[in-house]
């Protein structure tokens, strides 16, 4: 740990003397850089193997294991910004740098910048302005519609049904059920008119989420449980060629304008799936006028025999 250190501030020593730097002042951000240097390494580490366990490493079993999401992402960034925290002070407070270390900088800055670029530029191709409807239908029995639904709804649940033990979507039987009963407000999102491509159920009827305690909302909520003003989220689904595309914001805007005002929405999301999933309460378009509170929290075991 001392010749750590000392390695460290030997570096550190140098490149003050070589560059005009603060000693103190560059070691500090130094060190500190070391926090998200391997915090972002452990978050793309995490991300790319929450599929694997000990025993997948053990026997090879790999392959198709590993996954981009959200973590990694970040962890990306998270990383970078680590890296590149001793060079800003270089840059900005520094004298007669080399051209290479202006060359790190503005790379590692600019590849987040057209990353994001090129992520408004696939919107904008493929969201064309106006192209959105948004239907609320208290009934759906036309068999053409009732498979397209069930389509989208499959292809988005299917998969991470097999990341979480807690079932994340109804069956094809409940599905039918849902689509024909009254009590379920659907949500249909369209794209010029042509097929859906997209929807969100919400019910004020307890009996369609047998998973939720209604005693513990009647207990809560007494009003809104009086006048019937106790909706819940039961999904939402988008077709797999049009997410990322803030269609579900779109969704769930519409959801939120056409529900009373005095409503109480419940909703619930696997952490191991989508643990972002609940700031969309801050990116939405009525985000000033609404809140969460995060009301409780459930873990799943297993026990089994040691081998």
């Amino acid at each position: 740990m001392n010749e750590s250190i000392f390695y460290v501030k030997k570096i550190s020593d140098s490149l003050a003397e070589s560059y005009g730097l603060d000693l103190q002042i560059f070691f500090a951000i130094y060190i500190i850089s070391f926090i998200p240097f391997y915090l972002g390494y452990f978050l793309m580490i995490y991300g790319s193997t929450r599929k694997l366990n000990w025993k997948d490493f053990l026997y090879l079993k790999i392959k198709g294991k590993f996954q981009w999401n959200s973590h990694i992402t970040l962890g990306l960034f998270v990383h970078l910004f680590g890296r590149v925290m001793p060079y800003a002070y270089l840059v900005f407070w520094g004298n007669n740098l080399p051209a290479w270390i202006y060359i790190i900088i503005y790379a590692i800055i600019l590849i987040p910048i057209l990353f994001f670029i090129h992520k408004i530029f696939l919107n904008k191709k493929h969201t064309p302005k106006g192209d959105i409807q948004i239907l609320r239908k208290d009934s759906i029995k036309d068999e053409n519609e009732i498979n397209t639904l069930w389509n989208i709804y499959d292809s988005t649940f299917e998969p991470v049904n097999k990341i979480s033990p807690c079932k994340q979507s109804l069956d094809y039987a409940h599905f039918i059920d849902v689509l024909s009963d009254v009590s379920v407000k659907k949500y249909i999102l369209w794209l010029n008119n042509s097929s859906p491509i997209g929807l969100g159920l919400v019910t004020n009827t307890f009996k369609n989420i047998p998973w939720i305690s209604e005693n513990y909302f009647k207990f809560k909520f007494p009003d809104q449980y009086a006048k019937n003003n106790i909706y819940y989220f039961m999904g939402l689904a988008i077709s797999n060629e049009f997410r990322g595309n803030r269609y579900s914001i779109s969704l769930i805007e519409e959801i939120i304008d056409d529900l009373p005002h005095d409503v109480v929405m419940g909703f619930d999301h696997s952490k191991n799936i989508n643990p972002m999933l609940h700031h969309f309460t801050k990116i939405v378009r009525q985000s000033r006028s609404i809140k969460r509170t995060h009301i409780d929290r459930q873990h799943y075991h297993i026990v089994e025999w040691k081998e």
